[in-house]
């Protein structure tokens, strides 16, 4: 049976609007990714799984609360319930079918997802989205492991062949920055090879080193953010030209300074400020923000039956000011950049997401802002 859960009012009150969840429902993964931004927690097997009960009844509490997305994701989420031969994986996506989420994806590295791909609960998901990192094994094997690049592309093409919604997700690397004797970067190269795969869309990550703790684990691979923005404008000109077959989500990650102060409420998305997505750990940490994985930061407890406030110092919310929309704090509290001002990790106009469209409408509740920054 699902544990029961109370919430308390600090916590249901801040997440009045909630959207979405990320529930890392494991922390044993199988790779040891370069630029895994989880990767301490995937080091020590503490506390690896969040057990069954608990991620119904903590999935049950936030869909009071509103949510109607769900993304299970780890380490590795196909490992979850290893040792139950993954029923509870399957047991998990039927629960939450049944709790009334309208959007279940999961993000996987297609490393031993083949044999799930057949199971009629698996086929519930609205979503399988594969890591990929590369478009080819020179390309992605590097950041992933020897032979990572092979299995999951044969992964994308049988989820491909049966019929599932199959998206791409990818980091972007210094390398896709550059260009090809023909003069094509590299970062279009990867569009054209999944969208070769037959999926429906690309989704790529940033990763800049911005001063937070997560730079002192996730490599050495990142672009510099003065070498990003005019990639950003020519691919996302490309996609809003409709020049790929595929849907292609781009992080802007800076704008100017001048172009933020003309509309803050846009470029200022938030979703610590906006209450919109809860990250569940197996370690008993809620937080919001992914700046912050694997720090002592958080804005709440489970556990016991109780999603508890975080009172201290530690709660993510410090430093914030919940009244303005602002750079983003957790990228510009310890680091500056000249000209350009960071913004959100998931800030990626014109985006084809659950959320942004569906439940918050980003672009379209901010008329004629979208359109101005895309001139």
């Amino acid at each position: 049976m699902p544990t029961t859960f109370t919430a308390d009012p600090e916590f249901a009150h801040h997440f009045r609007r909630l959207h979405q969840v990320f529930m890392y429902v494991t922390d044993r993964c199988n790779l040891e990714c370069e630029q895994c931004i989880y990767k301490p927690s995937i080091s020590h097997f503490i506390n690896e799984e969040i057990p069954l009960d608990d991620a119904l009844g903590l999935l049950a509490t936030f869909r009071k609360l509103g949510a109607g997305k769900v993304t299970f994701l780890g380490g590795e989420p196909t490992l979850y319930g290893h040792r139950q031969g993954g029923r509870p994986l399957l047991d998990l996506i039927e629960g939450t079918r049944a709790l009334g989420y309208e959007y279940v994806r999961i993000d996987t590295n297609g490393q031993r997802v083949s044999s799930l791909l057949e199971q009629p609960s698996f086929a519930r998901l609205d979503e399988v989205a594969f890591s990929l990192d590369g478009f080819s094994a020179q390309t992605n094997d590097p950041l992933r492991g020897k032979g990572t690049f092979v299995r999951a592309v044969d992964a994308i093409r049988k989820a491909v062949g049966l019929g599932y919604f199959v998206t791409v997700t990818c980091c972007v690397q210094k390398l896709f920055l550059d260009r090809d004797e023909a003069g094509m970067l590299n970062l279009e190269r990867m569009i054209r090879f999944v969208e070769g795969l037959g999926v429906h869309q690309v989704n790529f990550h940033d990763l800049f080193k911005v001063g937070i703790p997560m730079d002192t684990w996730t490599g050495n691979f990142a672009p510099r953010p003065q070498d990003w923005v005019p990639v950003y404008e020519e691919l996302s000109a490309k996609a809003r030209s409709g020049a790929f077959g595929i849907k292609v989500r781009l992080p802007q990650c800076f704008v100017t300074k001048a172009e933020f102060a003309r509309a803050p409420d846009y470029y200022g998305y938030c979703p610590v400020k906006l209450g919109e997505r809860v990250m569940v750990h197996p370690n008993g940490t809620i937080r919001i923000c992914s700046n912050l994985i694997c720090t002592a930061f958080g804005v709440a407890t489970w556990g016991e039956g109780r999603i508890g406030w975080e009172w201290s110092h530690a709660n993510e919310l410090a430093g914030h000011d919940l009244d303005r929309m602002t750079p983003c704090t957790n990228r510009s509290r310890h680091k500056k950049y000249g000209d350009l001002v960071p913004v959100c990790f998931s800030f990626k106009p014109g985006q084809d997401e659950y959320v942004w469209n569906h439940r918050l409408g980003w672009d379209a509740s901010k008329p004629g802002l979208a359109e101005a920054a895309a001139s």
